[in-house]
């Protein structure tokens, strides 16, 4: 991670601060604006077309380039990009195979995304902030609508200033309605923590911490009892992210404790399947570990190879396909999500630049 009045990627968020990134080499989550360059914000009520952030897809794409999604086809594919003017990139309700190029960007999209979520219902959630350097005061977790048709780059509910600390991830069953866990680097104590946040009160708790946190955090999950977890490094030296830690706080409330078991080398996001099992990226080490339990005991019931570095993802409505970002190869990637027959389905990356840091790829609505 870098200085924390710097932007970071990767884990780029403050939150996963300091991450250097060369050619694919390891990277982390970085906090605030890492001194990516700023096109400016485009404010607009409804679709913005990429066009307008200056992306300028392959020839044979133009014709599609701003196209929204047809009313009647559900969900649509998201990806982030940390190192960039806009930070979210929405993408057509299909599944991308033919490579298309994304459709629109969500009103207001943040600078320095690091993970984007989608809860069961469709809106999009996207941590980040709200001028290129990531200043304390500017961050905000941003709730889009996705209940309604077309369901994606929808209208904004709502965003909620988070004042204590970098939002890097987040987690919600319903971000309309009820609670918004946000995974985050405290402004104070470069570490990681959580903080629940509503649309209703339009702000967020006190900051829901452990004494073996160490580390910046990434990824954040919460089930539908309302029990969280969060991935965390086990230490930073000299700005630098190492190993994995997860902690585990029954009913997001408390001290928590750390999760048990675990075999995976370094941090990244997190995500829960239709088991009730624990998907947990090794970011660095270009794998996905799933954990039966941790609660706080982990039981590994399956780890396989990913096609690059990838802190943050989720799995579709139906459970069986997992969208991530891919950092080495500035691509989000799809995957059969099978613990029997796990296996890489397809990449898209039109519209995307691999020097602007792809942090995150989802699909929406999720599980």
């Amino acid at each position: 991670m870098r200085n924390f009045t710097l932007a970071m990627c990767a884990a780029c968020v403050i939150a996963l601060t300091s991450c250097s990134m060369n050619n694919g080499s390891s990277t982390s989550s970085l906090p605030y604006g890492l001194g990516q360059t700023a096109a400016g914000l485009h404010h607009g009520i409804g679709w913005t077309p990429i066009n307008s952030a200056g992306m300028k897809p392959p020839k044979a794409h133009l014709v599609r380039q701003v196209r929204p999604p047809q009313r009647m086809q559900r969900g649509g594919n998201y990806a982030s990009e940390f190192r960039s003017s806009v930070g979210v990139f929405g993408y057509s309700p299909k599944p991308n195979k033919d490579n298309d190029p994304p459709v629109c960007s969500p009103p207001g999209s943040r600078y320095n995304v690091n993970g984007i979520a989608a809860d069961t219902r469709g809106n999009l959630i996207v941590p980040g902030s709200s001028k290129p350097g990531g200043d304390a005061g500017t961050w905000f977790v941003s709730v889009y609508q996705g209940a309604a048709q077309p369901m994606i780059c929808g209208a904004l509910l709502g965003a909620i200033p988070v004042t204590t600390g970098q939002p890097v991830d987040a987690a919600a069953i319903n971000a309309a309605t009820g609670s918004i866990a946000v995974s985050e680097i405290n402004f104070t104590t470069k570490e990681g923590e959580i903080v629940i946040c509503t649309l209703a009160t339009m702000s967020c708790g006190a900051p829901i911490t452990n004494p073996d946190i160490r580390g910046y955090s990434a990824g954040v999950a919460m089930d539908a009892s309302g029990n969280c977890w969060l991935s965390t490094a086990r230490k930073v030296t000299n700005g630098i992210p190492a190993g994995f830690r997860l902690i585990y706080w029954p009913g997001c409330t408390g001290s928590g404790m750390v999760a048990t078991g675990t075999k995976q080398g370094s941090y990244g996001g997190l995500f829960i399947d239709k088991a009730g099992n624990l998907g947990a990226f090794d970011a660095f080490n270009s794998k996905l570990h799933v954990y039966s339990g941790c609660n706080p005991a982990c039981h590994e019931v399956g780890v396989f190879k990913l096609a690059g570095q990838s802190f943050y993802g989720n799995l579709n409505g139906a459970g069986g396909q997992l969208t991530v970002g891919d950092v080495s190869n500035g691509s989000v990637d799809v995957y059969r999500y099978d613990l029997s027959n796990f296996m890489l389905r397809f990449s898209f990356n039109n519209g995307l630049n691999r020097s602007r840091i792809v942090e995150s790829g989802i699909v929406s609505p999720s599980l």
